[in-house]
Parts: structure tokens; sequence; C-alpha cells
């Protein structure tokens, strides 16, 4: 037993110690409930170093510590923080530019294509006038199904069909 597992179970016990005197003190002012959460709380780090989940904390706390002392004076703890940092930047650069124009990410001009040729058009400069054409209709001659659900039921699913009529309109405009 190293002299700080010692000092563990000694900080240990201590708790519990305090623990205990103040679940006595509030047993005395009759506030049994209260006296029996603080006996809980204080069974727990006697527990903890018994089992070794005492010595544990200890060495993970200690290797916190060196973790911070390494990263605060050390030249290449900061050096990887810096890279860090421009990763984060770039990261949030690309999501702002994607943001504002999202087709100058080079998958949606690639999605399409594959898209056309899924649906059996030539591809982005096939027949169709390119992928939405000059009317905005899909590549190959086809057009979307409508809506499976009939738009005389108003009502409760109004909302929804003028949701999907929407969506509808933007692929057509999208031409997918």
């Amino acid at each position: 037993m190293s002299g700080a597992d010692v000092v563990t179970g000694a900080l240990c016990m201590a708790l519990t110690g305090l623990g205990l005197v103040i679940a006595v003190q509030k047993a005395r002012q009759r506030r049994f409930l209260n006296a029996t959460r603080w006996t809980a709380a204080a069974l727990f780090p006697i527990g903890l170093y018994l089992t070794g989940l005492g010595t544990l904390g200890r060495r993970v706390g200690s290797a916190a510590a060196d973790w911070a002392t390494d990263l605060a004076f050390g030249i290449k703890a900061w050096g990887g923080v810096a890279i860090l940092a421009f990763a984060v930047m770039l990261l949030m650069i690309t999501r702002m530019i994607g943001r504002r124009n999202p087709e100058s990410t080079g998958t949606a001009a690639s999605s399409s294509a594959d898209l056309s040729a899924l649906m059996g058009g030539a591809g982005a400069s096939g027949s169709g006038g390119g992928v939405g054409g000059a009317d905005g209709a899909l590549p190959g001659g086809r057009q979307p199904k409508p809506a499976a659900a009939p738009r005389s039921r108003r009502g409760a699913r109004g909302a929804v069909d003028d949701e999907f009529a929407e969506i509808e309109e933007l692929l057509r405009k999208r031409g997918i």
C-alpha cells in the first residue's frame, strides 16, 4: 500500500465521519428523513475506498492534472491545440459557405446527375435540356406522380397536403 493510498483512505474515512456527525445532528432535531439521507451520503466515501474506486478516482484525477500541466506548459500540446482550432475553423467556414450557396459544394450537380440516370434520363447534359430543363420538367420526359392523398379532403390533413405541395414544387423546380 502506497502513501497515496493511505491518504485516500484517511480522506474517505474523514468524509464518512463528517457525514455521520451531520446525520446525528439532524436526528437530534427530529428530522429523521434528512438524517437518513445524510447517513446514506456519508457511507459513499468509505464504500468507494473499500471497493477501490476511490483509488481509481485519485489516479484518474492525477492523470488529468498531469495532462492539464502538459497542456499548459508543453509546446507540442499547444501545436495540437492550434491544429484542432484550425480544423474546427475550416469546418465552420465550409458550413457557412454551404448554407449560402448549396450548389457550390460540388455534390449537388453529381447527385442530380445520378438521380437523372436512375430516372432513365441521359444524364445532366441529356436530351431533357439539362437537369431541370427550360420548363422544369424532369429528364427523359418523366413527370413526378401526383400526391397519393386526394386533395378534396381538407381539414386536419390540409396543412400536410399544403406542405407536400410545397415540397413537390421545390423538387419540380430543382428537376428532381
